[in-house]
């Protein structure tokens, strides 16, 4: 009887070469997941990806008042903060939405994710919060799913083209903001993959419910097929078949219209409109790129500058492709132009900021793009310069963080809660290092809720904003620890003391008055930086 046969020694070395994109896309999932999860915070949630900022605190409906949830500092926080509100309320029925969200019917207008973040949350406060700060996530883990139809994950160069969509920034800032644009992207490539299928009354009713989403999502109808029989063919020139498409895409826009008339009922119609969003042809695009340059080469350049200036040349390839390789016959070319003439109108506002707004707004033209560049080496610089945004990507995934930490084992961390109260500016982060800037006297407030005292020990940094100057940290008329800083670069703090049971504040004080240093608008005292709290029984 024969030996049975042996698989090549170097057999299971090629499968595993050969699924390397599958395991690729993988791992990508994790690394997008694992970026996710530093957002979570215990007894918080994930609300920190709503990006609520505490200029907003006064106006905040009530039942977000009432509801443990991250604040950023000093900041007017970002749109999802307005949209989360919207999904509290989502028939629009508390008074109290007119003052807490800017130009409400501009906002109520995108009502489908706020929907559906009610519906998730089973319309409890809290529920509601934590679904509107995942739905992006879910969206996103969705569409990764959806592109494959795209990018089936055979090639190496299809794994690139999938993951520069994945991780592009507009997609990313989506889901690191609570934004309406990624869910939006689902929906717009979903209703696409249906009608490629022929299930065109599936495709019809996704992009309606795109333009509840976002009402830009409506410029996708121009992927509608002229002819459903044919496609577009050599018909599309045809005046007759883009008059079905026409009546097509009026049809699909109908529930946005009856949503917008609704809206306009019940609060009248919107200050501004959304046209503070359109300018001149390529004037709000130019002064983004002469903004860009400037803050590229001056003294004060970062990696943040060079991300934005790598975006905006990623989106002028976008458009030059789409401009130059005029398809018409295609239906994602189709798409992709539309987006592109609308990026010509752009203003000020959607482009300003670090990168900005624009990669969200489009996104469907980053995704036409990569559908559509050929295959092959000659057009792999154009697919990888029109993909440089992902370059700013990772700006958007540094969570929430403080200048302090606080070690202590489960039951004593969750006793004691650090709150920085008045005297200092938002925190700051480079690499490892985490500060905070104070205008003057500071106070810091440790909470003991143990019922008995504990044994706390601080260290930290110290360092003057220019100059020697003296700091005192005392709690109530009690010296603590007390020295000159500035002199010699930073100065150790060290420490310990017994912190009863209740509030306890430790003042932060200093002998020269606060200063402005070059152009930061703050007045600025000294810095305390990687501030450690260790609390023992």
């Amino acid at each position: 009887m024969s030996a049975p046969s042996r698989a090549p020694r170097g057999g299971f070395l090629l499968r595993l070469l050969r699924f390397r994109p599958q395991l690729a896309c993988v791992a990508a999932v994790v690394v997008f997941l694992s970026g996710v999860a530093q957002f979570y915070q215990r007894g918080l949630g994930f609300s920190s990806l709503i990006s609520i900022g505490e200029i907003l605190n006064d106006s905040k409906v009530t039942a977000l008042r009432q509801i443990p949830h991250y604040v950023y500092e000093g900041s007017a926080g970002y749109d999802g903060s307005y949209y989360v509100q919207l999904a509290l309320y989502p028939t629009l029925d508390n008074p109290e939405l007119l003052k807490a969200i800017d130009n409400l019917p501009y906002r109520a207008k995108r009502i489908l994710l706020c929907w559906a973040a009610w519906l998730l949350g089973a319309g409890q406060p809290a529920g509601v919060v934590q679904a509107h700060a995942l739905l992006n996530v879910v969206c996103w883990l969705a569409l990764a799913w959806v592109l494959l139809r795209w990018f089936p994950p055979t090639t190496w160069e299809n794994f690139f083209r999938w993951a520069a969509v994945m991780f592009s920034h507009g997609l990313c800032m989506s889901v690191r903001h609570s934004l309406v644009d990624g869910p939006s992207l689902l929906l717009v490539a979903l209703a696409m993959r249906w009608l490629e299928e022929g299930r065109r009354t599936a495709g019809g009713v996704t992009l309606a419910l795109a333009g509840l989403g976002k009402e830009t999502s409506l410029l996708a109808c121009a992927g509608l097929d002229p002819d459903p029989a044919t496609g577009a063919g050599p018909g599309w020139r045809s005046p007759r078949t883009w008059g079905r498409v026409g009546l097509k895409a009026f049809v699909i826009a109908l529930p946005l219209f009856a949503w917008m008339a609704f809206v306009r009922f019940k609060f009248g119609p919107a200050e501004d409109p959304g046209l503070g969003n359109f300018t001149l042809p390529f004037a709000g695009f130019a002064e983004k790129i002469r903004f860009a340059v400037r803050d590229m080469a001056g003294p004060d350049a970062t990696a943040l500058s060079w991300a934005t200036l790598a975006t905006m040349v990623a989106l002028a390839v976008q458009w030059i492709f789409f401009a130059v390789r005029w398809r018409p016959g295609e239906r994602w070319w189709r798409i992709g132009a539309a987006f592109a003439l609308m990026m010509v109108f752009l203003a000020t506002p959607v482009w300003e900021g670090f990168p900005g707004a624009a990669t969200r707004v489009l996104l469907p033209m980053t995704l036409a793009f990569n559908i559509l560049v050929p295959r092959g080496v000659r057009w792999l610089p154009i697919l990888l310069v029109g993909n440089l945004t992902v370059a700013a990507t990772i700006f958007e995934y540094s969570p929430p963080h403080e200048f302090y930490t606080v070690r202590a084992d489960e039951t004593m961390r969750a006793a004691v809660r650090v709150v920085p109260a008045k005297g200092w500016h938002a925190p700051e982060r480079h690499a490892k290092n985490q500060w905070r800037w104070t205008s003057g006297s500071a106070e810091l407030r440790l909470n003991n809720r143990a019922g008995r005292p504990v044994r706390a020990t601080i260290r930290g940094q110290a360092s003057s904003v220019e100059g020697a100057r003296s700091l005192r940290i005392s709690l109530g008329e009690r010296l603590l620890w007390g020295e000159t800083i500035g002199a010699k670069g930073t100065t150790e703090i060290r420490f310990g003391f017994t912190l009863p049971p209740g509030e306890t504040v430790l003042i932060f004080t200093s002998d020269r008055p606060a200063q402005k240093i070059g152009t930061d608008p703050r007045a600025l005292a000294f810095q305390i930086a990687n501030l450690e709290i260790v609390v023992q029984p």
